[in-house]
């Protein structure tokens, strides 16, 4: 034994010697991996591989000229990459050793790799240290690497020269390469778990979260953001913003000219057509002074900004109905006795004045009248009863009876079609207002002739447990801008007009718990009136209430 030795040293070569090996053999590890295993082993350690062969090379470049190879092993001992010096590399492997030997002192006496893994800190091996006289001619040096934030050792790191080279500046250069690489595994491991966190709050945010570079090149877009802009996971990534117009828009102020948005709020049509409201932050990411990307964020107020829309809406009913009130009560007496006296004066005047209170004075004073009882049924609930009629029976056997007489009185091709599926539904409605709203559609249309014959068209259709009758013209369409507003009191496009028809229409069907909406085009409007089906359980039971009544 040396003089001075480590006491590990001198135990692992007692512990050689009492298993009976021999110093003048060649040792050799007994186990090496499979093929198979290896590639698993090197692709678990693939990441901690890159980082020890990228420090191992800036050793091999710092060292040229100096024979010697560095050897990786895992926490177990086998090795997993060998590298360097070509003549000692075929030097060692003549002694059994190669990538994929399993390091043992029972197998290989004492060795650099099973002391380092033993005693966890740099160790050096150098000349007759070793147990077997064939390795009295080379130095080793180990030092054992590992993931500090968790105590976790990984393997070792071993430097394999011949003695004439050894050098105590190599065990100090090895452990400055284990700081270095565990400082380097320390932060991916920490990258790693703010990556893990990040995508746990992105993906559960119910915000639209969007992250680009400084190039517009979208780094993140989280399913949330997928579900606003109705994206396919995995087609985002790498995209340039640009190409998608309404965030992009945001995104080009922002790196462009450093804006800063904060609860823009911006409507969205998807590809869908569903219509989308939300409120946008978006920021330039600075590095120093330097921008770098921009980071947008998306919350989805839809169902809120809808239910203001309602709120507003009853706000607006709520004024209608007081103002109605008082209109009822000011002018409603004054008009009625006004009629009345020129009813009875027409009978004592001139033909010619006669002729104008009976074609001008009194139909104004009439058609005022029903400018007030078209308000109060908007500002009022209707109180009149319903009943379940069918679909076939309301519109083939009374819509169709008052329609039809229009329609040849104006020149108008008028088609009734009846999905079967809906033929024998119920629903539950007063047939005299329903009509009303029919004929105010058909009035419409026929302000909206084109140049070519008015054609409408009442077809029906099944949605889930809701009947939905449709109403379609080929007239010219209603613009854009006033689309929105046309169910609104009071608005109108015609001069003419008094801007309450749709309005009265649109209470009618609230009234009976249904829906209308419209859609236009320059090739004519289409309105979708939709109401409950009665169950046909309760249909029947209501039906026999009536006979018996």
């Amino acid at each position: 034994m040396q003089e001075n030795e480590p006491y590990y040293i001198t135990e692992s070569k007692i512990k050689c010697k009492l298993r009976g090996m021999k110093p003048d053999e060649i040792p050799g590890p007994r186990k090496i991996m499979a093929n198979n295993e290896l590639v698993q082993k090197r692709k678990e350690y693939s990441e901690i591989l890159s980082v020890v062969c990228y420090f191992s090379k800036k050793v091999l470049d710092s060292l040229i000229g100096t024979p010697i190879l560095i050897i990786v092993s895992d926490s177990h001992g086998y090795l997993l990459d060998i590298a360097g010096n070509d003549i000692i590399k075929s030097t060692i492997e003549k002694l059994g050793i190669q990538i994929g030997s399993h390091f043992t002192e029972e197998d290989a006496g004492t060795n650099v790799i099973n002391l380092t893994l033993q005693q966890k800190h740099p160790i050096s091996l150098i000349g007759k240290n070793h147990y077997h006289e064939c390795l009295h001619d080379i130095a080793c040096y180990g030092a054992a690497f590992h993931y500090t934030d968790e105590e976790q050792l990984l393997g070792t790191i071993s430097i394999m020269t011949p003695i004439s080279f050894q050098n105590p500046m190599l065990l100090t250069m090895l452990a400055q390469v284990v700081e270095s690489i565990e400082r380097e595994l320390l932060l991916r491991s920490q990258n790693r778990k703010l990556n893990m966190l990040n995508q746990i709050l992105l993906s559960t945010s119910r915000k639209g979260i969007v992250i680009t570079d400084e190039k517009g090149f979208i780094l993140e877009f989280n399913e949330f953001a997928r579900e606003i802009f109705n994206r396919k996971k995995g087609s985002i990534i790498g995209r340039s913003i640009y190409n998608m117009a309404l965030p992009g828009e945001y995104c080009k102020q922002v790196l462009e000219l450093e804006l800063k948005f904060e609860n823009e709020e911006v409507h969205y049509i998807n590809k869908n057509g569903d219509k989308i409201i939300f409120l946008l932050d978006a920021q330039p990411i600075y590095e120093g002074e330097k921008v770098v990307g921009a980071f947008g964020q998306f919350r989805d107020i839809t169902d809120r900004y809808l239910m203001e829309e309602k709120i507003k809406e009853a706000e607006k009913e709520a004024l209608a109905g007081r103002i109605a009130a008082g209109i009822a009560h000011e002018i409603r007496n004054p008009l009625t006795t006004v009629r009345g006296y020129l009813q009875f004066l027409k009978t004592d005047m001139e033909d010619s004045t006669a002729r104008l209170f009976s074609n001008v004075l009194i139909p104004e004073i009439d058609r005022a009248n029903k400018i007030i009882s078209d308000f109060l049924s908007i500002a009022k609930p209707s109180f009149r009863a319903v009943e379940p009629i069918r679909v076939n029976e309301f519109l083939l056997g009374y819509l169709f009876k008052f329609l039809n007489s229009e329609a040849l009185l104006h020149n108008v091709e008028m088609d009734i079609v009846i999905d079967p599926e809906t033929s024998d539904l119920s629903i539950l409605c007063n047939r005299e207002e329903l009509l009303q709203v029919f004929i105010n559609l058909f009035q419409n249309s026929l302000q909206a002739k084109g140049a070519a014959a008015l054609r409408i068209k009442v077809s029906t259709k099944l949605l889930e447990s809701r009947v939905q009758f449709v109403f379609h013209d080929n007239g010219k369409g209603i613009p854009a801008p006033a689309l929105s507003h046309i169910f609104e009191p009071f608005y109108t496009t015609r001069d003419e007009g008094t801007g309450l028809g749709l309005s009265v229409s649109r209470k009618i069907v609230e009234n009976h718990n249904g829906s209308i909406q419209a859609a236009s085009s320059e090739n004519g409007t289409t309105f979708v009136l939709d109401f409950p089906v009665i169950p046909q359980s309760v249909d029947s039971l209501l039906k026999k209430e009536k006979t018996l009544v």
